[in-house]
C-alpha cells in the first residue's frame, strides 16, 4: 500500500471518529445523560441458603439508592448525578451513563423480608436474602459500613 493510500485512509478514519464525536457527545447527549433509565451491573451468587446479590452503582451516593422487595422481586432505583462541567468544556470520551437507573432482579425463590441485609461500600451494593415459606413486600434500609 502506498504512503499516499495510507494518509487517505488515515485522514478518513479522522474525520468519522470527529464527526460521530461532534455528533454523540456534543452538548449532554441523551446516549450519555440519560432520561430513561439505565440498568447497572448485577451478579447473583446463589447457595441453597442465601442470595447474595452485588449490584455496581459507582459514583452513586448512598442515600439516592432505593432497593424494594416483593416476592421474588428484587426492586433496586435510584440516580446517578452528572458532574458540573466548566461551560467552555465539553466531552472528548463520554461512556459513564448518569439519571436514574432500574434494575429488577428475580430471586430463584421468595426471600424473607424480615432477614435482607443490604451493605453498600465502595461503589457496590450487596444484599444478602434468604428464602421465606410466604411472600411479602418489604422496602429495605441500606447500610453503610454497618452505619444506617
Amino acid at each position: 500500500m502506498s504512503d499516499d493510500v495510507e494518509d487517505i485512509g488515515f485522514a478518513l478514519q479522522r474525520d468519522v471518529e470527529r464527526l460521530l464525536r461532534n455528533f454523540v457527545y456534543s452538548g449532554r447527549s441523551a446516549s450519555h445523560f440519560s432520561e430513561p433509565a439505565f440498568a447497572p451491573a448485577v451478579d447473583l451468587v446463589v447457595s441453597d441458603a442465601f442470595v447474595r446479590v452485588i449490584v455496581e452503582l459507582a459514583g452513586v451516593p448512598r442515600e439516592n439508592v432505593r432497593v424494594h422487595l416483593e416476592g421474588r422481586a428484587l426492586e433496586i432505583t435510584g440516580r446517578r448525578q452528572p458532574p458540573q462541567e466548566p461551560a467552555d468544556s465539553h466531552y472528548h470520551r463520554a461512556e459513564i451513563l448518569f439519571g436514574d437507573f432500574h434494575r429488577v432482579v428475580e430471586l430463584p425463590w421468595v426471600a424473607a423480608p424480615d432477614q435482607v441485609e443490604a451493605l453498600y461500600r465502595d461503589g457496590l451494593l450487596e444484599i444478602r436474602l434468604v428464602p421465606a415459606p410466604v411472600a411479602q413486600e418489604t422496602q429495605v434500609p441500606i447500610k453503610h459500613h454497618g452505619i444506617e
